[in-house]
């Protein structure tokens, strides 16, 4: 059961009295968060108190203010998918206060400086393998991808579910191709079916179709901001709807917030989506 929640925060004015008016209005019981970060990817999961990062976007200013908004002062788990300015150019929001590091694999010296500077702050760092898995609060979280010979870059990112804890249970895919996603689906250890699953390279038109009928997922979340590459593509809208998801979009709905309670999944967004356009593949 999805039931969507109406917005209750989305920004009047500009500024702090926005920031507020924003922070008073996210509901005090979310166990998942997409921060609106632009053309990135930085989702927060939180059980019991204990706070997971999925990426960092591409500046620390928006997730900053997005962690503020959120009441997040420490990160007890920050999840590195790879190495892209989109995914780690925002780690100076959290510099000094991470607890575990969690990455793909380096290509460079700059991706290696990355992991110093954390490490500086206090961070413990480790590489990401399949099958690597620990708690956050009372939820559980595993690593379905990469194996430890796969090529740095986007078919490497580290794929990790949560379940448990309040959390929606969540299958995040970083930036894989298909023939990335139908390399980390054979062989993995997928459940049954996913609440929530964070679409592949900000819906991007190179998805595995197969994958996402696979999942079930009832809602389908796009980080996504203003770009020149059509994400997300209109076929790929196409393929999530098909697959009965709904689709949630930072760059049309600001944060979104999910969460589960007696009733089923609820979901919360900083402003109302306009209604679906007529897309053609493309688009």
């Amino acid at each position: 059961v999805l039931l969507v929640a109406a917005a209750t925060g989305a920004a009047l004015a500009l500024g702090p009295i926005a920031d507020a008016m924003t922070r008073a209005g996210i509901p005090p019981g979310w166990t998942l968060a997409a921060c609106d970060v632009g053309q990135g990817d930085a989702v927060v999961v939180r059980s019991a108190g204990s706070v997971a990062l999925i990426d960092t976007g591409p500046d620390p200013a928006p997730l900053a203010r997005c962690l503020d908004e959120l009441g997040i002062a420490r990160v007890d788990l920050l999840v590195l998918t790879h190495f892209d300015l989109d995914h780690r150019g925002g780690i100076d929001a959290v510099r000094g206060r991470v607890g575990n590091l969690v990455h793909g694999p380096t290509s460079g010296p700059s991706d290696v400086r990355v992991l110093e500077e954390l490490a500086a702050g206090g961070a413990r760092i480790t590489l990401a393998s399949r099958g690597m898995s620990g708690l956050l609060g009372e939820a559980h979280w595993r690593v379905l991808w990469p194996r430890a010979t796969t090529a740095p870059g986007n078919d490497a990112s580290v794929v990790v579910e949560f379940r448990g804890g309040g959390v929606p249970t969540a299958l995040f895919l970083g930036d894989l191709s298909a023939a990335g996603q139908q390399a980390m689906k054979a062989g993995a250890d997928l459940l049954a079916g996913y609440d929530v699953v964070k679409v592949a390279h900000h819906g991007s038109a190179d998805q595995d179709a197969a994958l996402y009928g696979r999942l079930h997922a009832a809602v389908a979340l796009i980080t996504v901001g203003e770009n020149d590459y059509g994400h997300p593509r209109g076929e790929t809208l196409t393929l999530l709807t098909a697959a009965g998801a709904r689709v949630a979009r930072t760059d049309r709905e600001g944060l979104v917030a999910l969460w589960r309670d007696a009733d089923g999944m609820r979901l919360w967004h900083e402003r109302a989506a306009p209604p679906p356009a007529a897309v053609a593949p493309g688009g």
